[in-house]
């Protein structure tokens, strides 16, 4: 598809645009770079072109027409022009088009240089994905990461470098607002690429060139820190056409360390044990050098008879050494028996006849069996209202202001009984705070 947004460079200098003119299109880019932000509708384009300028004005068009880019933000800049043999001159807005503008170039002397055009555009964003072949053991996994291009802005981008920025920025004013003719200028536009520029312009050379639709090895992913951004750059180069998208693998790593634990947390999971996958985004874990950035995990169990579905879970952004938790849902294998032992009210307070204060003290058993033919983990939350105290022989765990977390480990085949008590105090018994 032949680009929507197009250059070209006139042979006569200071002619007026309504005049004939001899226009010669220009060559295809010789490289374009997208820096894609996933937080906001935003990215950064990066175009290099050769062009040859004779001595004296040239007049440079560039058109917008039909995309979503930016006008505010178009720039022009020669590259190792060390001897300043180039310079614009101004920069006019045509009357008769709200969708172009023409730079007059002034050359010292006839010479090809290398240009740059930088802008923004919206409607390119980017998303992730991951996929976790499960051991049938359950303790490994292969995890697969994925990160899906989609480009709704009205331009092709042939043999782009992508890179992919993890991290919230603000914007005064909405790109594809300022896209719409007659708008005036909202935006910082030099803070916002100096977000973007993490490192010096890369070679669009390098393996994965070309714009075919299939994938014939999986991308490297480069990730690069930027304060409290993080940049991923696609090996090599894409072709990223409008109105599709483009799905990349950015990482695999075998062999990720899970640990199954089985959670009875009813606000969270239910009133049932629920199994849930565990891992770490560290090194331990043969992750962590890096954040993972938002998106959909879906975990896949492989077993004799095949691949079975298990669980998935919409992650929200990753930092290192976070932990990743993964339900996979209620499992009969693994029961609880809850029994109150005694209920006790004690300490009444009267006011004449009327009852205004008493405190309940009461006793829960707790029984929790493995049926399963190996060790397990188990979390048990539990959760109580009021002005309360815990008491428990069986150590548990604050989790916060009103729930307490008891954390043991069975073996196979074998159950354990837990006891703890509950003292409420209730009316005037309540204590001040």
């Amino acid at each position: 598809m032949r680009p929507v947004a197009f250059i070209c460079l006139t042979l006569l200098a200071c002619a007026p645009l309504c005049a004939k003119e001899e226009l010669v299109t220009l060559p295809k880019r010789d490289g374009v770079q997208l820096t894609i932000y996933n937080s906001e509708d935003l990215t950064l384009v990066r175009e290099t072109r050769t062009l040859s300028f004779k001595a004296g004005e040239n007049r440079l068009q560039f058109s917008w027409a039909n995309t979503l880019i930016d006008p505010t933000s178009v720039e022009f800049q020669a590259l190792a022009d060390k001897e300043g043999n180039l310079e614009v001159s101004d920069t006019s807005y045509p009357a008769e088009s709200h969708e172009m503008l023409i730079w007059t170039i002034t050359a010292k002397k006839a010479a090809s240089h290398q240009v740059q055009i930088t802008y923004f555009t919206s409607g390119i964003s980017w998303s992730a994905e991951y996929t976790g072949l499960v051991a049938a053991d359950e303790s490994a996994m292969d995890l697969t990461a994925y990160v899906t291009v989609h480009n709704r802005s009205g331009e092709d981008y042939e043999d782009a470098e992508v890179r992919l920025v993890v991290g919230v920025i603000h914007l005064v004013e909405k790109v594809i607002n300022l896209a719409q003719p007659a708008t005036s200028r909202a935006m910082d536009r030099k803070e916002m690429e100096d977000w973007a520029r993490d490192a010096p312009n890369k070679s669009p050379s390098g393996p994965g060139r070309g714009g075919g639709g299939g994938m014939s090895k999986p991308k490297q992913i480069d990730k690069a820190g930027l304060s409290e951004y993080y940049i991923y750059s696609v090996e090599g180069t894409e072709t990223i056409l409008t109105n599709w998208s483009k799905r990349l693998r950015s990482f695999s790593v075998a062999g990720v360390p899970l640990k199954t634990v089985y959670h009875l947390n009813p606000a969270k999971f239910g009133p049932e044990f629920t199994k849930v996958l565990e891992f770490k985004n560290n090194e331990e874990c043969k992750l962590g050098k890096e954040p993972l950035p938002d998106g959909l995990i879906r975990l896949f169990r492989q077993s004799a008879s095949g691949m079975g579905y298990m669980g998935a879970l919409a992650s929200k952004y990753i930092a290192k050494n976070d932990e990743v938790k993964i339900s996979v849902g209620p499992d009969a294998e693994v029961t609880l028996k809850e029994k109150r032992m005694s209920f006790q009210k004690k300490d009444l307070t009267f006011n004449q006849r009327w009852l205004e204060g008493w405190t309940g003290v009461e006793t829960f058993e707790l029984e929790v069996r493995n049926f399963r033919s190996k060790a397990i983990e188990v979390e048990i939350h539990r959760s109580f209202g009021g002005d309360f105290d815990f008491n428990s022989e069986d150590k548990a765990e604050v989790e916060n202001f009103n729930t307490r977390k008891f954390i043991l480990s069975l073996a196979p085949n074998t159950s354990r009984t837990l006891v703890f008590s509950v003292t409420t105090r209730y009316g005037s018994n309540v204590k001040p705070k």
